[in-house]
């Protein structure tokens, strides 16, 4: 379940998620179709600086890996991620270079879970990713493991043979589960702005019992790793002895609280003719941006606008937006989608704070407008 809160309005309301939207179709000349392929590609942070200064590349974290459709004209372009660190070394400000090509959604994301050494903060901070393709044959077994655990929608069927262990029998005839073991994540340490997961590798005895465990793959998390071998051990099939079972366990990430913001009259400008409390009457489609609520990241942005006679509103802008701009991007697409009571004469120059705020049951996430 979501949960926004509108602040101006006073109620809470509550909406289940809504649907997701059909894919974009784009129409391709049948060379450039018969040219895309479905490829792995994983967004390697490639060159950075702050500045005139060097930046702590190695402390930049890699974006999660995408099972895309490319073509040779789309698959290789670099993409420029702008920001600034402050002082405790957190990346704030994020932006994509508009003129790059961007196909990766974890890009800014992965980039505001990073962490800096401390210090004076730094301005001018810019990251070139460089796209990294392969096939699924030929992709690391831990970018696969990644993507399969995180996927928004099922991967294919190659990608599951590929990750299979060698030898493994486990996925013909699946042995039933008669006792799946969890462990008990909250005494597992969370990784701030980051899932962990483990990936356990067992066989099965004639019995049904687990053996022959190992961790087959994983995030480094190793409280996860421990905890995800006893629970498999712990676990009990049907009978019939089986080789090459995997089965993975994710520790949710800790939240990565949003920044300070400043008081919302600090961004309203001298000749603004609003009021201070608009009375919303319509509410717009309310969206916590999915790339940045996988990892629990909050966030927020100031939107000015105006307000036309009738109600409708206009000329929304961007005024602030952090961790990252896509925060900024979203909060306009709400308050564009709101309607207010008419008025005699409408109003200029309105400013409103929309915030993104993570809760810890089922991943649940609020929007709250002030």
């Amino acid at each position: 379940m979501i949960t926004f809160l509108f602040a101006l309005v006073a109620p809470t309301i509550t909406i289940l998620p809504s649907v997701a939207p059909p894919p974009i179709v784009t129409t391709v000349s049948p060379t450039e179709r018969s040219a895309r392929r479905q490829t792995v590609v994983v967004m390697q942070p490639m060159s950075g600086r702050c500045g005139d200064g060097a930046l702590d590349f190695p402390r930049v974290q890699t974006p999660i890996a995408d099972l895309l459709w490319v073509t040779d004209s789309n698959a290789d372009q670099p993409v420029t991620m702008s920001f600034r660190i402050d002082e405790s070394g957190r990346p704030l400000g994020i932006k994509r270079d508009p003129s790059t090509y961007g196909m990766a959604a974890d890009l800014a994301p992965s980039l505001a879970a990073s962490r800096f050494a401390p210090g004076a903060a730094r301005e001018g901070c810019v990251i070139v990713y460089q796209p990294k393709r392969s096939s699924i044959a030929d992709t690391d077994l831990q970018h696969l493991i990644g993507y399969s655990i995180f996927a928004q929608s099922r991967p294919p069927k190659e990608l599951f043979e590929r990750i299979a262990p060698s030898g493994s029998d486990c996925n013909t005839q699946r042995p039933a589960v008669l006792l799946r073991a969890v462990p008990d994540f909250e005494k597992i340490p969370a990784t701030t702005g980051r899932s962990d997961w483990s990936m356990v590798q067992f066989d099965i005895d004639a019995a049904g019992k687990p053996v022959g465990l190992r961790i087959y793959g994983a995030t480094g998390n190793q409280a996860l790793d421990k905890a995800s071998l006893k629970a498999v051990a712990q676990s009990r099939f049907t009978k019939g002895a089986k080789q090459g079972c995997l089965y993975p366990y994710t520790r949710r990430g800790g939240t990565l609280a949003a920044p300070e913001s400043k008081e919302i009259a600090a961004y309203r400008s001298e000749d603004s003719n609003c009021p201070q409390t608009v009375e919303w009457k319509s509410q717009p489609t309310l969206t916590y941006p999915e790339n940045f609520r996988r990892r629990d990241i909050e966030g927020w942005a100031v939107i000015a606008f105006d307000l036309a006679p009738w109600g409708g509103v206009g000329n929304a802008k961007v005024v602030a937006a952090e961790p990252a701009t896509e925060f900024g991007e979203a909060a306009q697409r709400i308050v564009l989608g709101s309607f207010t009571a008419p008025s005699k004469q409408g109003y200029s120059n309105c400013v409103v704070r929309v915030r993104y705020a993570m809760q810890r049951q089922d991943r649940a996430a609020q929007v709250n407008v002030d």
